[in-house]
């Protein structure tokens, strides 16, 4: 049995190296977290104290930049101003240019126009000057024709020799003599 029972007690009670060991480790463990509490606190104060400098520091600008930051803000307001002004001025530029240039097509299209009808009435009124320039040298081989026969009348109503005489003509192709004549006559006088 007394084998036994010290079995028995060794089960019952931890040894001591044991518990010395689980001690030990505690102490360990309970120093090291006190370390780095210790530690992260004074992190934490000393961040702390960063912030509420920055921030202390933040709130005292100087008088220098103070008007800096103010005369920043009245150029962003001119300019600001300055920009609306120049958006209204190029719209209503925009504006008179579409119609500027409305009025420019309409005035190319009625060139256009005037120019169509200016060259048909110069090509009508080229056609009329050839047409009464023929007309005029018809009318004067005319002219000349009836004052010819005139004359020869009046020399025939004078000469009693040419009064009694029969003139006898032939038949057929006297109309093209007359055209051809006439033709002649023209292009002598154009020579």
């Amino acid at each position: 049995r007394q084998h036994s029972s010290p079995l028995a007690s060794k089960s019952s009670t931890p040894p001591k190296k044991s518990i010395m060991i689980s001690l030990e480790y505690e102490a360990l463990l309970q120093s090291a977290l006190e370390d780095q509490s210790q530690h992260f606190e004074g992190e934490i104060s000393r961040l702390r104290a960063d912030f509420a400098a920055s921030r202390l520091q933040d709130t005292q600008i100087s008088d220098r930049e103070s008007r800096e930051i103010d005369a920043l803000r009245k150029d962003c307001d001119r300019l600001n101003s300055e920009v609306e002004k120049l958006s209204s001025t190029l719209l209503d530029l925009q504006t008179d240019e579409a119609k500027h240039r409305a009025t420019s097509q309409k005035l190319l299209r009625d060139q256009t126009i005037s120019k169509d009808l200016l060259e048909k009435i110069r090509m009508d009124t080229t056609k009329e000057l050839e047409s009464s320039d023929e007309m005029f040298e018809d009318l004067q081989l005319q002219i000349s024709d009836l004052s010819a026969n005139i004359r020869m009348m009046q020399q025939i109503a004078v000469d009693d020799e040419l009064n009694q005489a029969q003139i006898f003509g032939t038949t057929g192709g006297v109309k093209e003599t007359k055209q051809r004549g006439k033709k002649s006559r023209r292009s002598n006088r154009k020579r």
